[in-house]
């Protein structure tokens, strides 16, 4: 088993208790609504099953951000990861305890267009339709919950692209909401002055008190005094 499959597998269980927050948590771009919906899950889930979705939630942002070049082409990533051509994709196939499945690269030369995930007759494209909103599909969250072989075959191809995948994994929630502090305080202040009037921004200006003359040089009137 890879180390991805156990965080996953200790997540399973929780997950049920709230999906869309628990979606949020480990899906938002939002520092912020990461934050809000840690929050409120913290009054139904234990502590350690909220350390292990903040830690998820570092797995995940760590995944390919596509359409992106790569340091080797398609052929040359072929013969590392046992890809094979199908179409107009290069595939691998597996299959674990649960049945078979298969990932899908789609691109030309060395720029990767999207990565597709073929599960039950359905496909999953790995990025969201929104990706100011979310890290990848949603919907590959709820799959790989569900699986977690898959998403550590993709882990497993993010390291076999040349990326470098280092997520930081936490003891505590003190620590991520220490390591997050200022993300979260950035949105709330960018939200702020995105929502505030012009008008109110240029009133404020208008009532600070012009400087009539410069403050005087403090640090020369001591020296002559010295003299």
């Amino acid at each position: 088993m890879r180390p991805v499959e156990p965080i996953l597998s200790s997540v399973r269980p929780h997950f049920e208790a709230d999906p869309d927050l628990t979606r949020i948590l480990i899906n938002a771009t939002s520092w912020l609504e990461a934050s809000l919906a840690l929050g409120v899950l913290s009054d139904q889930l234990p502590e350690r099953a909220l350390v292990t979705c903040a830690n998820v939630r570092e797995i995940v942002k760590e995944l390919p951000c596509c359409p992106m070049p790569m340091s080797l082409d398609f052929e040359s990533l072929a013969r590392v990861w046992e890809l094979e051509r199908d179409e107009h994709a290069w595939v691998r196939r597996f299959e674990d305890v649960a049945g078979d499945y298969s990932i899908a690269l789609l691109g030309d030369g060395n720029l990767l267009y999207d990565i597709v995930l073929r599960i039950d007759g359905r496909s999953l494209m790995l990025m969201p339709p929104d990706r100011s909103q979310d890290f990848v599909n949603p919907e590959v969250i709820d799959l790989v919950v569900e699986r977690p072989t898959i998403l550590a075959s993709v882990v497993d191809l993010t390291v076999a692209m040349g990326l470098p995948f280092y997520p930081m994994f936490y003891m505590s929630l003190e620590d991520w909401r220490q390591e997050y502090a200022t993300a979260v305080f950035s949105e709330i202040v960018d939200g702020f002055d995105r929502f505030r009037e012009p008008a109110v921004v240029e009133a404020a200006r208008a009532a600070v008190a012009p400087v009539k003359h410069k403050p005087r040089r403090r640090a020369k009137k001591v020296a002559a005094n010295a003299t």
